[in-house]
């Protein structure tokens, strides 16, 4: 009723203002001004959405987050195998290959996108059997290593990276870009970004006698022979001052450290001071 009144005092207004105008109208004006001003106040139509369609709504929303969600978590979840020093063990990876960690190595890799992409990371040292399949490749922080299906031994430990390929075929690159292709019996090594493959290595003893608890070196500096031992031992060792000299020498693990630090250190001149239960001080003798 209120709209009605409404409308009749415009028209009323309007007339009068047009009163000396002649308009020809196809409708009378009231017609006109009710239909127009009708339309301008009705209230807008309100669309209801009902609680359990919102609901429903809400939880296919959530659905669809919880699953990308989950797939990447999978996607990016990675699992770190790590052999302590003074150990060794074995990881397997989900198509059976397997890894043979030296001590203080670290293995890591993605289960869930392991039938993509056959990759893992490696520091320290491996021995690994990978079964036939897609491409395997092993990134380590100075090179990487890409296989088929094959045996072979990866040292990477500070400066130094080391292939020794057992059997099959490895591809060794540098990250210089430079690469080497291996068959058996050969080692690739990488120095200073550089790339050199050795031909032809006739005993491979003294590269994977580590997997035997020996220990083979041929004129080896002391210090990267300590340094074995205390990764085999779990122990600690400083010196007095800076070691020099060279060693060849072969033990196998001994579970007294201190008869292999004797075989060690005496044909050099230097002798070994206990500090505590973990730790050894090398010294010189006068």
């Amino acid at each position: 009723m209120e709209h009605q009144n409404d409308i009749q005092q415009i028209s009323a207004e309007t007339s009068r203002l047009f009163s000396g105008a002649k308009i020809e109208w196809g409708r009378t004006k009231e017609s006109i001004f009710s239909e127009k001003f009708e339309s301008i106040l009705a209230k807008p139509e309100v669309k209801v959405i009902s609680f359990r369609q919102r609901v429903m709504q809400l939880s296919v929303a959530a659905s669809l987050i919880i699953l990308v969600g989950l797939g990447t978590f999978a996607m990016m979840y990675s699992k770190t195998v790590y052999s302590p020093a003074g150990s060794h063990l074995t990881a397997q990876l989900p198509d059976n290959s397997t890894v043979e960690l030296n001590a203080e190595s670290t293995l890591s890799f993605h289960p869930y996108r392991w039938y993509f992409q056959r990759n893992v990371e490696l520091k320290g040292e491996g021995f690994f059997s990978v079964q036939k399949g897609k491409k395997f490749t092993v990134k380590s922080e100075l090179g990487e290593t890409s296989v088929l299906g094959t045996t072979f031994n990866i040292f990477s430990r500070n400066d130094t990276y080391r292939v020794f390929c057992k059997t099959g075929k490895v591809n060794v690159k540098a990250n210089s870009g430079e690469s080497v292709i291996l068959n058996p019996n050969q080692i690739a090594i990488v120095e200073s970004g550089k790339i050199s493959k050795e031909e032809n290595v006739i005993s491979s003893e003294h590269i994977l006698s580590w997997r035997d608890n020996m220990f083979l070196f041929n004129s080896a500096p002391i210090a990267e022979v300590l340094r074995e031992i205390e990764r085999q031992y779990g122990i600690s060792i400083a010196a007095e001052k800076t070691l020099s000299g060279t060693i060849s020498v072969s033990f196998q693990k001994n579970p007294d450290v201190e008869k292999i630090l004797s075989m060690v250190c005496k044909p050099l001149g230097y002798n070994f001071i206990k500090k505590s239960e973990k730790s050894y001080l090398i010294t010189r003798n006068n």
